[in-house]
Order: structure tokens, then C-alpha cells, then sequence
């Protein structure tokens, strides 16, 4: 098994396991609160964590197989070449985002990581380690795409 292979198990896995895990927090606390009158104090803010995890493990995900939303109207009308320069620049542009958002992210993990969420006593860095990783995996993913397409551009 390659190791492409397994890490995409392993992210369907967790991404599968948070969803399951915020649903089933939130119905039995839901059931709790309605029929006996309480409820478990931290399934709220864990079930956050696990749809904070979820979201930005499904964008790694999605990544990988290239199905993010796209208009490519105006793209696929010019000729080929352009076509090829044109995805070079939005590859380098996606770069230059990722890059600020994983600054952005480890700057408020440094801001918030003696913060700790109220009911679970998890610090608050952790919601940002999620974006952190996805923006990282993210970027891997465009670099290895963009090398990709450089490579077979200059091989012909």
C-alpha cells in the first residue's frame, strides 16, 4: 500500500470518526437535556472541536482529488498554452494564500495557547492546529501539482 493510500484511510478515518462523534455528542446531550433535565457540560465545546476538525480534514481531502468548486468558463475558452500559464498563476497564488493562512493560524496558536475552552480544559491553540495542518497538507498538495505540471511542460 502506498503511503498516499494510507494517509487518505487514515484522513477519511478521522474526518468519519469526528462526524460520527459531534453527531452522537449532540443527540444523546440533546436527549439528556430533553427528557432529564441535564446534560453533559462539555459535548457542546468538544463537538465544536470535532466539526472544526472535520471541515478543515475534508478540505485536505477534497484537495487531493481536485474537487473544490470552479468556474472555468473563461479558462477553457483560451487556447492551451494560456491555459497552462494561467493554472501556473493560480497554483502560485493558492501558494501565496496557504502561506498566510498558516502564519495567520500559528500566530493566534501563539496568542491563544495558555487560553483554555471553559468546559474541557483543552487549550484554544488546538482549533488552530487544524487549520495549521490543513493549510500545510493544502500546500503540499498544490506544490506537488504545480512540480507536476512544470515537469511535463518542460519534458515535451
Amino acid at each position: 500500500m502506498k503511503i498516499s493510500t494510507a494517509l487518505d484511510r487514515t484522513l477519511k478515518i478521522l474526518a468519519i470518526l469526528a462526524l460520527s462523534t459531534m453527531i452522537s455528542l449532540v443527540f444523546f446531550n440533546a436527549i439528556l437535556r430533553y427528557f432529564f433535565d441535564s446534560g453533559i457540560a462539555w459535548s457542546e465545546e468538544f463537538a465544536r472541536i470535532c466539526f472544526v476538525y472535520m471541515i478543515f480534514l475534508g478540505i485536505i481531502l477534497v484537495a487531493k482529488e481536485r474537487g473544490h468548486l470552479t468556474v472555468d468558463i473563461v479558462v477553457s475558452a483560451l487556447p492551451a498554452k494560456a491555459q497552462m500559464y494561467l493554472l501556473f498563476f493560480a497554483d502560485i497564488l493558492v501558494l501565496v494564500a496557504l502561506s498566510f493562512i498558516t502564519y495567520g493560524a500559528y500566530q493566534l496558536m501563539l496568542l491563544t495557547y495558555t487560553q483554555k475552552m471553559p468546559a474541557t480544559g483543552i487549550s484554544s491553540a488546538f482549533l488552530y492546529l487544524a487549520a495549521i495542518i490543513s493549510a500545510v497538507s493544502y500546500f503540499a498538495v498544490v506544490f506537488t501539482n504545480l512540480w507536476e505540471h512544470i515537469r511535463l511542460a518542460f519534458v515535451k
